[in-house]
């Protein structure tokens, strides 16, 4: 543990600066050269400090290197603060030595250590949880997908998250997929609120994971490619819409070119789609599927089939787009995404998805990229942008199919 006089030559201390203790709670900041020496200024600062400062004063945000001229405190609290080491108070001096300049707080040892133990706690409980996560694994045996298995490991082995996720959101989906592995063990099909009240089992554990359920789903649905009803949980409170315009041929339905359809989440579990059409689209927006399914002579000449992914690409899309580009018939897929960076990682996303097909990731200057690298780099030199600003027509839909 840091003493003060450790804490103040640490963060408070500038290059070539030393920190003396001159009475009771008071250091003076002083600076010595061969020639000359100056003092800059004084701290007060508690020998003695305490490890337990209360949630206003964590609240207040601190950090080591941090001034605050004003703290919203009473006048009590704040006194109290510095009295138990959570708070020091600065004083800079003019070049004369003696005259204030600035005065400001900082955070004190006290509550830097309170920190410094609270991210060890962390830690520990982090390294904790990835054992369990690994152990459930591990127990699960055969039951599970072992694509799906293998991104589990994959993402409780990997020290950064791949999708961005804070620390608290990912140390919350490892518990999520503890819950889930042990309740998978009991029971095939279970629903989504039973997965935190079986794992809680206390008054409000059934609403302990509402807050992520999305992403939490989106990201289940995303290591299996398909719905998430397929890894046995249900009841998730809406039916996930499947918007295209082209021909498809399902075991219970049939579509053709001439408007805009719908199929959803359920039945693309089982039907088992065929199409004939030669071109995939995956766009992004509704505005252009739209667009697109009025053109009906543009799809039949070219073979086309336009499928919406409305800016998430959701299981029943990953499912749907994965029966179709494992057909024979589609020849090249043509991605098409709004240009900003939630487009890139849709972008990013629909590659992966589609295998090794030829494809093409169309740019909004009249350009298109063979490779997601190439068209990555080029994202990053433009300004933010939607599709349905360079919507175009099927002139230029032509043109991009034979670039």
């Amino acid at each position: 543990m840091q003493t003060t006089q450790q804490f103040l030559e640490m963060y408070i201390c500038k290059a070539g600066e030393t920190i003396v203790h001159t009475s009771e709670n008071e250091w003076e900041i002083q600076r010595w050269t061969a020639r000359t020496f100056r003092t800059l200024g004084n701290v007060w600062a508690t020998e003695e400090f305490d490890l337990n400062p209360p949630d206003l004063i964590i609240k207040l945000r601190l950090k080591p290197n941090s001034r605050r001229k004003y703290l919203n405190l009473a006048p009590e609290l704040l006194k109290k603060a510095l009295a138990k080491g959570w708070i020091i108070e600065e004083v800079r001096f003019k070049k004369d030595g003696r005259t204030p300049l600035a005065v400001h707080y900082r955070m004190g040892p006290g509550l830097w250590q309170y920190e410094q133990l609270k991210i060890e706690a962390m830690e520990e409980e982090a390294t904790l949880l990835k054992k369990i996560l690994h152990t459930e694994i591990e127990n699960i045996g055969t039951i599970l997908p072992s694509h799906f298995l293998k991104a589990i490991i994959q993402f409780n082995e990997n020290p950064k998250d791949t999708e961005g996720w804070g620390r608290e959101k990912v140390e919350k989906f490892k518990h999520f997929l503890i819950a889930y592995l042990r309740l998978r063990k009991q029971k095939s099909r279970m629903d989504f609120k039973e997965i935190g009240a079986t794992y809680y089992q206390e008054i409000g554990g059934s609403k302990v994971f509402d807050a992520y359920r999305l992403s939490f789903i989106a990201r289940f649905e995303k290591w299996i490619d398909a719905p998430v009803q397929e890894l046995g949980i249900l009841s998730l409170s809406s039916i996930v819409p499947i918007h295209f315009t082209g021909e498809l041929v399902g075991k219970y339905s049939g579509y053709s070119i001439g408007t805009v359809h719908t199929t959803n989440d359920l039945a693309v579990g089982k039907e088992n789609f065929q199409t004939t059409a030669h071109i995939l689209w995956l766009v992004e927006n509704r505005a252009v599927l739209r667009r697109m399914a009025t053109e009906t002579q543009f799809l039949k000449e070219t073979k086309s089939f336009v499928l919406g992914v409305d800016g998430q690409v959701r299981g029943a899309h990953r499912k749907m787009i994965h029966e179709l580009c494992n057909k024979q018939s589609i020849q090249q897929v043509m991605i098409w995404v709004d240009y900003d960076q939630a487009g890139t990682i849709i972008a990013r996303d629909l590659v992966e998805l589609i295998g090794g097909l030829r494809y093409r990731l169309i740019g909004n200057e009249g350009n298109v990229f063979n490779t997601y690298k190439d068209y990555l780099a080029w994202s990053e030199t433009v300004p933010d942008r939607e599709q349905e600003m360079t919507l175009g027509g099927e002139e230029n839909w032509r043109k991009w199919l034979n670039l």
